[in-house]
C-alpha cells in the first residue's frame, strides 16, 4: 500500500476512535496517563506497519490489541514478573481476543468524560482535559484559547491525571438513574469551549470540538434533556 493512503488511514481512524480507544484502555488500568502513552505507541507502530502489511480488516480492534500490549509491557518493566503475572495474562488474553473480533467494541467515552470532570480536578482544567482525553486536542493547541501557555497547559493536564489516578477515580459511566446528578460539570465543560470560542472569532476549531463533544453526548446519554437542550443552544448560536 502506498505510504501516503496508510499514512491517511492512520490518521482517519485516530480522529475517528481516539476517544473511544482512551476510554477503554483507561477503564481497563485506571491509568489515563499510561493509556495515552499506550494509545500513541500503537499509532506511531500502525505508521510503521501499515504501509507494509496494509490496513488490517478492523483497523480499531487493531489499535487497541497493540496498545494494549504496549500497556502489559509497561506492566511488566514496572512490577515484579512473578507478584503481576496473573494480571498480565488476562491483559494480554483480552488483547488477543479484541484482535479476533469482527463487532464493533463498547463505547465508553461516557465514562470517560465524566471522570474528565470529576471534582479532583480543578475546575479550570476540565475542559482542556476532555479535550485531550476524547478527542486528542493537544496541549499546544488549546494553549492559546485558554489564555496560558503551551507549558502551563501541559502541567496542568499531567497535575490533572496525576490526581484523578491517586483519587481511584472509575472510567465506567454510572446507572441510567445516577446519571443526572452527575453530568452537570461535563454540560458545564462542553459550554465553556463553546462560549470560548465564540469569544475568540478566529478559532473555529475549538468550536467544532465543543459541537463535535455536544453531539457526542447526545449520542452517549440519549435520555438526558440537558444535554440536548446544550447541543440545541448551540447549534441555534
Amino acid at each position: 500500500m502506498p505510504s501516503h493512503e496508510a499514512f491517511a488511514s492512520v490518521e482517519f481512524e485516530a480522529r475517528l476512535a481516539y476517544g473511544r480507544l482512551i476510554a477503554l484502555l483507561a477503564a481497563r488500568s485506571g491509568d489515563l496517563a499510561g493509556a495515552e502513552d499506550a494509545l500513541s505507541d500503537a499509532l506511531l507502530a500502525a505508521l510503521e506497519r501499515w504501509p507494509v502489511d496494509g490496513v488490517p480488516a478492523n483497523p480499531q480492534a487493531w489499535l487497541l490489541t497493540v496498545a494494549r500490549r504496549r500497556g502489559i509491557d509497561r506492566v511488566r518493566h514496572r512490577s515484579r514478573a512473578d507478584a503481576a503475572q496473573a494480571e498480565l495474562t488476562r491483559m494480554y488474553e483480552e488483547a488477543e481476543a479484541t484482535m479476533r473480533e469482527d463487532q464493533p467494541f463498547p463505547d465508553v467515552r461516557l465514562g470517560l468524560m465524566l471522570a474528565c470532570a470529576h471534582p479532583a480536578v480543578d475546575v479550570s482544567t476540565r475542559t482542556p482535559l476532555m479535550l485531550q482525553a476524547v478527542l486528542g486536542v493537544s496541549a499546544e493547541r488549546m494553549a492559546s484559547a485558554f489564555l496560558t501557555s503551551p507549558a502551563a497547559m501541559t502541567k496542568g493536564l499531567v497535575r490533572a491525571k496525576a490526581k484523578l489516578a491517586a483519587a481511584g477515580v472509575g472510567f465506567v459511566a454510572p446507572p441510567p438513574n445516577a446519571l443526572s446528578e452527575r453530568i452537570e460539570p461535563v454540560l458545564d465543560a462542553v459550554y465553556a469551549a463553546f462560549t470560548l470560542a465564540r469569544d475568540e472569532p478566529g478559532d473555529g476549531a475549538l468550536e467544532s470540538e465543543a459541537l463535535w463533544l455536544g453531539r457526542l453526548l447526545t449520542e452517549l446519554a440519549p435520555s438526558e434533556p440537558e444535554a440536548a437542550g446544550l447541543l440545541a443552544l448551540m447549534l441555534f448560536v
